[in-house]
């Protein structure tokens, strides 16, 4: 989202961003770059997202999505109001399905064009999620959350005027289900002058890095932890994991397994990639875009993840990525760029290539601005 914002004020925009503030994102004045928060003319507002059992069975009974009215707030809602009756805006940009509850308000004080731009398919990372666990209440509930999702995913589709999708596969799956309005794909994307390769990381290592509050990354490092690491740490005793990410579970923060260090929130993701050696992404379910793996391929990491944590990406197996779906395969390949052939040199430079020609922020920017003027021609 900040790289949005960044690229639209590159491109002469005026922005108001509104901003909610939850309880696993907090407001951190201090991390936002001088004078940024004064010229978007931003707003933090808080929105309690805490689970409530209580609020979670009223919506089993009637039918609404909780994955989405948790993110509604009668505060947010007045903010909106505020702003919209003092400002004419060209367009509205909802960032995530999750904004969509206030588009209704939107609609009602605007004539602005409003634009989802999806951050993930959904209801398909839930769908994925449910299929995995074993018969039972749990997997029962899961798949009526997942359907009221998908039927709210489908009906926001009627209600926008432009969707941006952030990888070409999930813009096809938003056709199949009934997508009509115009759209476009806008990847994550990097300023590579600020992605300067460090040519002495630990040579022995291998990590993983990402939010650990999403469910995706858990059962994939979970399944890591079990299946692939006992392979990899038996024939090569040396190397070792390093696993960092916000909101890191008690756990994992408490496990001990040979050869692996939970690290937990870093302070600066960038220099923790560039120490470390070969990055791994055991996706199992999820969607979207993997922004740390843009990062890792601009600094030149060999990178070794299953076909979908490298979803939404250019990428092609064993020229700049080596995918695995097995955890015996998944196990073979960290053991072969480990080796010292050259080969996780190779994968590093052809992956900053492919980050060169098709992942630079200058190139997106003009594309992303061209897309929001056809809507208000």
């Amino acid at each position: 989202m900040n790289q949005i914002s960044q690229s639209l004020l590159a491109q002469g925009a005026e922005l108001h961003i509104l901003s909610l503030v939850t309880p696993k994102h907090p407001f951190v004045k201090e991390a936002y770059p001088k004078g940024y928060i004064k010229t978007t003319h931003f707003s933090p507002i808080f929105v309690d997202t805490t689970v409530n059992a209580v609020d979670a069975f009223v919506n089993l009974i009637t039918q609404d999505s909780y994955h989405v009215s948790r993110f509604f707030s009668s505060d947010v809602d007045k903010h909106i109001q505020k702003v919209l009756s003092k400002n004419e805006f060209d367009v509205v940009v909802c960032e995530s399905i999750f904004t969509a509850p206030y588009i209704d308000t939107i609609r009602r004080l605007s004539d602005a064009k409003i634009v989802l731009r999806s951050h993930n398919l959904e209801f398909s990372i839930w769908h994925r999620i449910a299929k995995s666990k074993k018969l039972g209440l749990k997997k029962t509930y899961l798949k009526i959350l997942t359907r009221q999702l998908k039927d709210y995913e489908i009906q926001i589709l009627e209600q926008i005027d432009g969707l941006i999708a952030i990888n070409p596969d999930e813009l096809k799956h938003y056709k199949r289900l009934g997508l009509k309005k115009k759209s476009t794909t806008i990847p994550f994307a990097v300023e590579l002058e600020k992605y300067d390769p460090d040519q002495s990381p630990e040579l022995k290592s291998v990590f993983h890095i990402g939010s650990m509050d999403w469910q995706p990354n858990i059962e994939g490092v979970d399944w890591f932890l079990k299946k692939v690491w006992p392979q990899v740490h038996k024939k090569d005793p040396e190397l070792k994991l390093y696993l960092a990410g916000r909101q890191m579970p008690e756990w994992l923060l408490s496990h001990q397994q040979a050869g692996v260090k939970v690290v937990g929130e870093v302070e600066d993701a960038q220099e923790f990639i560039k120490s470390k050696n070969i990055m791994v992404i055991p996706l199992k379910s999820g969607g979207g875009m993997r922004v740390k793996l843009i990062e890792a391929l601009a600094l030149e990491k060999p990178v070794v993840s299953t076909p979908l944590g490298a979803n939404g990406v250019n990428i092609k197996d064993e020229k700049n990525i080596l995918l695995a779906r097995q955890p015996r395969e998944f196990a073979n390949a960290i053991l072969s760029l480990s080796a010292g052939n050259g080969k996780a040199r190779e994968l590093g430079l052809n992956g900053r290539n492919l980050v060169e020609e098709q992942y630079d922020s200058a190139r997106l920017s003009e594309k992303l601005m061209i897309f929001l003027k056809s809507l208000v021609k």
